[in-house]
C-alpha cells in the first residue's frame, strides 16, 4: 500500500524492521486503518514516546507518521479522517504534544494548521497541543523564571489562549500578578477589575512570541506586528502599565 502511495517506499522486510520488529511500536494499538465500504483505503501510524524535559521530568509525546491514501480514494477526505483519528488516539494515550515533520513525500506543511498543528522555531517542525492545561502550565513555569524590573511590581495581567484540540477548541484564561520582580498566579477571578494588561491570542502565536525572545528583538517585533495586523493577537493596556513602560 505504501509503495502504491509513495513509490518507492520499501519492501515487506523494511515494514517489519520499522514497525513489527521495533521494540517500542505496538502494531495492535498504534496502526490506524481507514476503510471505505469495507475496502482498505488509507491509514497512518502513531508513534508514542516518553520525552525527557530539562528538569528530568518525563512527558508523553507522539509523532504522526506514514499517513497515506490509496490513489483510487483520494479527494474524499480520508487523509483528514486519518489525521483527526490519530490525534484523538494520541490524546487518549495521554500524549501532551504531537509532532509532525513534513517532507516532500508527505502532506505539505501549509495544510497542517487545518489539523491543529502549529510551526515552532524551525519551519519544518510542527506541534499539536493535545493536553492544553498541562502544556499551558509548562509555559507558565518557564515564565516564572524571568525577572522583571521593580517598576512592574503590582501589575496584574490576564492571559487568554485558545487551543485547537481533536474535539474542537479549548480556551484557557488565567490571571497573574508581578510581585518582587516575579510572575505569580493571582487567586482573583479573571473577570475582576484592575487588569493592567489583557492578552488574547492563539497558542501558535504565543509559541512564536516565545521563540522570538530567543531569536532576537527583530524576530520578536515581526511576530508581534504580524499577529496584531492579522487580529490573531489583541492587547489592552491600562494607563498605569503605559506609564511604567515609558518610565513615568
Amino acid at each position: 500500500m505504501l509503495n502504491l502511495c509513495y513509490n518507492p517506499w520499501g519492501s515487506k522486510e523494511e515494514w517489519r524492521r520499522r514497525y513489527v520488529l521495533h521494540p517500542d511500536f505496538d502494531t495492535t494499538e498504534n496502526v490506524l486503518i481507514v476503510e471505505e465500504n469495507g475496502e482498505w483505503a488509507g491509514g497512518g501510524t502513531a508513534w508514542i514516546r516518553k520525552a525527557l524535559l530539562k528538569n528530568n521530568e518525563e512527558t508523553i509525546v507522539y509523532g504522526a507518521g506514514d499517513l497515506y491514501v490509496h490513489p483510487d480514494h483520494r479527494g474524499k477526505g480520508l487523509y483528514s479522517a486519518a489525521m483527526r483519528n490519530l490525534n484523538q488516539l494520541a490524546q487518549r494515550k495521554d500524549s501532551v504534544l504531537g509532532f509532525a515533520f513534513p517532507s516532500i513525500y508527505r502532506v505539505p506543511a501549509v495544510a497542517l494548521p487545518k489539523y491543529g498543528f502549529v510551526n515552532i522555531f524551525y519551519p519544518m517542525t510542527h506541534v499539536f497541543i493535545l493536553k492544553p492545561r498541562k502544556f499551558f502550565g509548562f509555559l507558565i513555569s518557564r515564565a516564572k523564571r524571568a525577572y522583571l524590573p521593580e517598576k512592574f511590581n503590582g501589575i496584574k495581567f490576564k492571559l487568554t489562549v485558545s487551543f485547537a484540540v481533536p474535539n474542537g477548541e479549548h480556551v484557557i484564561t488565567e490571571t497573574f500578578r508581578v510581585e518582587g520582580g516575579r510572575i505569580s498566579e493571582s487567586k482573583e477571578t479573571p473577570e475582576e477589575e484592575g487588569i493592567d494588561l489583557a492578552i488574547r491570542t492563539e497558542i501558535g502565536v504565543l509559541l512564536k512570541i516565545v521563540s522570538g525572545f530567543y531569536l532576537g528583538k527583530r524576530h520578536l517585533f515581526l511576530c508581534l506586528l504580524t499577529a496584531l495586523l492579522k487580529r490573531r493577537l489583541t492587547l489592552r493596556l491600562s494607563k498605569r502599565l503605559v506609564r511604567a513602560f515609558i518610565g513615568l
